[in-house]
C-alpha cells in the first residue's frame, strides 16, 4: 500500500533541489521547532510496546503535570463517555486504553506550536488551533460511526493535518503573515498561496515534521497528501474521513476559512464513501456541541 511511503523523502521529492534544502533546514536543523517533548516522546514509544504497562505509562505521564490534568480532565468529558468518574491517572490509562492516550500526549506537545511565539500569539494562532481541533474532533466522530478501528488515528490526522502552518508561523513569520493576509482578504486556499510565495506547502512542512516525531507512517501519508485528491482512493479511508472533516470545519466557519456553501455530498472524498447528506448534518450538529462543551480542555 501507498500509505507506507517515507513522507519525508516524498515531501522533498515533489519540489526543486534548494526548496528541498529550506524544507530540511526548516524542520531538521532549527533550534527554534520544539521537538516532541521529552515525557511525550517516552509515552509515544512505550504506548507503541505491547509489553508496557499501565503503571508504567502512569510513572512517565506523572512527570509532566499539565500533561497528567488535561488526560484526567478528557478522561472526565463527553469525548470519552467514561460510565464513572476518572479519579487517577492509572484509571484514565486503563479506562482510555493505549491509543486514547497517544492521541492525547500527542496533543499536548503540539499545542506547544501554539504558544511559542509568546509575544505574538493571538487571533492568527487561536483560529489555526481552533480549526486543527475542529477537524480533530470532526474526524473522530466520522471514524467512529464508520470506521472505528480509526477512531484515534482519525483525531490525530485531524489535528495535525494543519501542523505545518505552525511551523511557518514560527520560522517565516514575516511570509507567513502575507500568506494569511491573502488567504483572508482574497479567500484563496492556503497550500495554493504557500506555494506561490515559498515553493511548497504546510502539507509538505506537516509531512516532515511527523517524521522527525517518529509518528506513523500512514499519518505522514494523509498530511503529506490532505489537498491532493489523486490519492483520495478505498484504499486510504483515513484520508477520505481527513478531507471531510476538513471540509466540515470550513462550511462552520471553524477557523480561517467560512464556506456555508462548500459541497460535502459531492465531494471526491464522499463520491468513495457513499455518506448520506443526514451523517454530515448530525456531525456538524455534533461537533458544535463538542467544541461549546470541551473545547476549554484544550485551549
Amino acid at each position: 500500500m501507498t500509505t507506507t511511503l517515507d513522507a519525508t523523502a516524498a515531501a522533498t521529492d515533489e519540489v526543486d533541489p534548494q526548496t528541498a534544502q529550506q524544507l530540511q533546514n526548516i524542520i531538521m536543523t532549527t533550534r527554534d521547532l520544539p521537538a516532541m517533548p521529552q515525557v511525550a516522546s517516552k509515552v509515544l514509544e512505550l504506548s507503541s510496546d505491547p509489553n508496557t504497562s499501565a503503571k508504567q505509562l502512569q510513572q512517565v505521564i506523572s512527570d509532566d503535570q499539565a500533561m497528567t490534568g488535561r488526560i484526567l480532565k478528557i478522561a472526565n468529558s463527553a469525548m470519552y463517555s467514561c460510565s464513572r468518574k476518572v479519579k487517577t491517572l492509572t484509571e484514565a490509562i486503563v479506562m482510555l486504553g493505549f491509543n486514547s492516550i497517544r492521541s492525547l500526549v500527542v496533543t499536548s506537545a503540539a499545542r506547544n506550536l501554539y504558544n511559542t511565539r509568546k509575544s505574538r500569539t493571538g487571533l492568527k494562532e487561536r483560529l489555526l488551533w481552533e480549526h486543527s481541533i475542529g477537524a480533530a474532533f470532526a474526524a473522530r466522530i466520522l471514524a467512529a460511526q464508520h470506521a472505528p478501528s480509526l477512531t484515534e488515528e482519525a483525531f490525530l490526522a485531524g489535528l495535525m493535518h494543519d501542523i505545518g502552518k505552525l511551523v511557518l508561523n514560527l520560522r517565516v513569520p514575516e511570509q507567513f503573515d502575507e500568506i494569511v493576509q491573502v488567504v483572508y482578504n482574497e479567500n484563496r486556499p492556503f497550500h495554493v498561496t504557500e506555494t506561490e510565495l515559498l515553493g511548497y506547502d504546510h502539507s509538505h512542512v506537516g509531512a516532515l515534521l511527523v517524521n522527525k516525531w517518529k509518528l506513523s507512517p500512514l499519518l505522514e501519508f494523509v498530511i503529506l497528501n490532505h489537498h491532493n485528491e489523486s490519492a483520495m482512493n478505498h484504499e486510504n479511508p483515513l484520508l477520505l474521513y481527513l478531507d471531510l472533516a476538513n471540509r466540515l470545519c470550513k462550511k462552520m466557519g471553524i477557523g480561517f476559512i467560512d464556506d456555508p456553501d462548500l459541497d460535502l455530498v459531492n465531494c471526491r472524498a464522499n463520491e468513495l464513501l457513499q455518506l448520506a447528506p443526514e451523517v454530515f448534518e448530525s456531525t456538524a450538529a455534533q461537533l458544535q456541541e463538542t467544541l461549546e462543551t470541551e473545547m476549554e480542555i484544550f485551549v
